[in-house]
């Protein structure tokens, strides 16, 4: 294939799913993973994409992919990252649940914790948690996003400002030395700071693809979260400067296929 197709390919799959792999890439179009390492290169040098450990994204700061498309990619790392941060819930305790698509994965692995209450302002987290024998749901108002089925804005601000939680669950656009943590969409941003000063701890589930990536608004700073959860494909160079900004870092094993 000729470099001119395999840089539209590329582009295409990017603009579908926002990041993308050189495994990926490599087996899809039947060459090298050195030959896309240097596509990426000079892509990169257009200015229409950025090159990341282990892949690439969209340079684009405020393009969010799809609920749909983030829901199915990266899906063994996120499984094996909310069975993680579900093991952190302790009966009884109050928590909250961010939108996104690990923290859905993580909503249901909590199925087995008794006297456990749960704030969000996510429509499918609330959903995965309806039929728990044991757990107290708190949907916060708010006007409906599409796709995400999220809540945000004023109405969501007012319900959900006088709770005070445990441990409060996140997920993120980006994580960056440079910028922080950061995301897509300004009203859930804000949700998720006000949660996360209600809670004693704040607990951020982030795969690989996540990081050196910054995303339109800024969340919190790299040292205003508690602790990262993530795998083992995330840089080294950016899980030390958690550890020496004091945030634990815990690195999950993804489970054979």
């Amino acid at each position: 294939m000729l470099q001119e197709k395999r840089l539209e390919t590329i582009l295409e799959q990017l603009k579908e799913n926002r990041t993308a792999r050189i495994a990926d890439l490599s087996k899809k179009l039947g060459v090298t993973r050195e030959t896309i390492r240097k596509d990426l290169y000079d892509l990169e040098k257009q200015g229409l994409i950025k090159k990341v450990h282990g892949g690439a994204i969209l340079a684009k700061t405020n393009l969010e992919p799809t609920y749909a498309n983030r829901s199915g990619s990266n899906v063994r790392e996120k499984e094996a990252i909310a069975r993680r941060a579900a093991q952190l819930v302790e009966d009884g305790e109050a928590i909250y649940i961010d939108l996104g698509t690990t923290t859905q994965l993580f909503a249901k692995y909590l199925d087995q914790k008794k006297g456990i209450t749960v704030i969000t302002n996510a429509l499918l987290v609330a959903l995965e948690l309806a039929n728990h024998p044991s757990c107290k749901v708190i949907l916060s108002g708010g006007e409906l996003r599409s796709g995400d089925l999220s809540l945000s804005g004023p109405v969501s601000r007012k319900s959900v400002e006088d709770f005070f939680v445990d441990k409060a669950f996140i997920g993120v656009g980006g994580l960056a030395l440079s910028s922080g943590f950061t995301d897509y969409h300004v009203g859930e941003s804000e949700i998720r700071r006000l949660m996360m000063k209600k809670a004693k701890e704040t607990y951020a589930l982030i795969d690989y693809s996540k990081f050196d990536v910054t995303a339109f608004t800024k969340v919190a700073g790299i040292d205003e979260i508690d602790v990262v959860i993530t795998d083992a494909q995330a840089p080294q160079s950016i899980v030390h400067q958690l550890e020496e900004n004091g945030v634990e870092v815990i690195v999950v094993e993804i489970e054979e296929a």
